[in-house]
């Protein structure tokens, strides 16, 4: 890539969203691309994802051009609106597949980048059909659906775990790419953004990018007792569903504090001691670049039981404590968080057992490794 001379344009389609786990590495490989040398590349992007998802809100903030298609995922709850979005899926699938051929054909990228979700899946097939070449990014162990689907066709598929590749063959493993915008600051100035105390101990609760009704309720009910026997404070991200009716619950509690959604995660992250939170691969990633300890309580019905199988990874390495949500009344939470808040030696092990597991440079790796590919290929044409 030093002998490369001539400068380069490149058009480049990214998908996938849903959720924060989908959308942040794809956020974060957008970001990489854009400090490449501008004498030798520029890019222009277009982001196909769906209105529903975080992605349409995240990325209106942001600038990078955003359009979306009617899919939806498949729901795996029993109630009538559930069944009524699974009954009209073949019929999305069909408008979004549509809606995406007309979205390429207009924007004609050279290439397409998917992190994964359901919103990726229409795109990127369209884009096979149509001899683009697609990246994809899969952030699990066990790959989800779209990567299965679409594996055979890509250039190259990247992922978080070498374990991976008991799955799909001839995968690169660079880690999850995360976002050069991700702050570090000092544990006394994150105190002071989230307004707590700076000598209680701080507990960072939250359940993904749109919160978990299970962690929600679990805490509903112990939280209080909990800070009077331990002298601790928490920072609690409820998602935007259960947050009025746990900020009225919480409202005179000077030791918590409360919020639907977390822009500056990296500030969370820098005031916190111990974390509680789900297992998606985005949150690992993060929780050893900061070097976190943590108490990992992995989503039961994610597909193919994807968070429980990355936080035994986590917890063989002994960075982090697994405990399964069918457990949380069974005290194994409570009286696992108070073992960790007394011991300090415990908690540095782990701190430096999750930093020997991050890849701080996995957006970098990719994106290299893509544009070498890409510059490959322009010169064999």
């Amino acid at each position: 890539m030093d002998n490369v001379k001539k400068q380069y344009h490149l058009k480049i389609l990214v998908t996938g969203g849903g959720t924060g786990g989908h959308l942040f590495p794809a956020i974060a490989l957008m970001e990489e691309l854009k400090y490449r040398p501008k004498e030798i590349f520029t890019f222009d992007f277009l982001f196909i994802g769906t209105e529903k998802g975080l992605e349409s809100s995240v990325l209106s903030n942001l600038d990078y051009p955003f359009r979306s298609t009617w899919i939806r995922g498949f729901q795996r709850g029993f109630t009538g609106h559930d069944i009524l979005i699974n009954l009209l899926f073949p019929l999305r699938l069909i408008v979004s597949l549509i809606q995406s051929f007309i979205l390429i054909k207009r924007f004609k990228p050279d290439l397409a980048i998917g992190t994964g979700g359901y919103t990726s899946g229409p795109p990127l097939r369209i884009a096979t059909m149509l001899k683009i070449p697609i990246f994809l990014h899969e952030q699990n162990v066990f790959p989800g659906k779209t990567t299965r689907m679409l594996s055979k066709h890509a250039k190259r598929i990247y992922s978080s775990f070498e374990d991976t590749s008991e799955y799909i063959k001839d995968i690169v493993c660079y880690g999850t790419p995360l976002r050069r915008s991700l702050s570090t600051v000092s544990r006394e100035q994150g105190i002071q953004f989230f307004e707590l105390q700076n000598n209680l101990p701080t507990v960072f609760i939250f359940g993904g990018s749109q919160g978990s009704r299970a962690i929600n309720n679990y805490w509903k009910t112990h939280l209080d007792d909990f800070i009077l026997k331990s002298k601790c404070q928490f920072i609690w991200q409820t998602g935007q569903r259960d947050f009025e009716e746990i900020k009225y619950l919480f409202a005179e509690n000077p030791n918590v504090h409360i919020t639907p959604f977390i822009h500056e995660m990296g500030i969370a992250y820098s005031a916190s001691d111990i974390i509680i939170s789900r297992a998606g691969a985005l949150t690992l990633a993060e929780l050893c670049l900061y070097g976190k300890p943590s108490i990992l309580i992995p989503l039961p019905t994610a597909a193919g039981n994807h968070q429980e199988i990355n936080a035994r990874i986590m917890e063989k390495d002994e960075a982090s404590i697994v405990i399964l949500q069918k457990n949380l009344e069974s005290e194994l939470l409570e009286i696992s968080l108070q073992t960790l808040l007394e011991n300090d030696s415990k908690l540095a092990e782990m701190s430096e057992n999750a930093k020997r597991l991050a890849r701080s440079d996995s957006a970098k790796l990719i994106v290299d490794d893509i544009l070498k590919i890409m510059v490959a290929d322009v010169r064999e044409t």
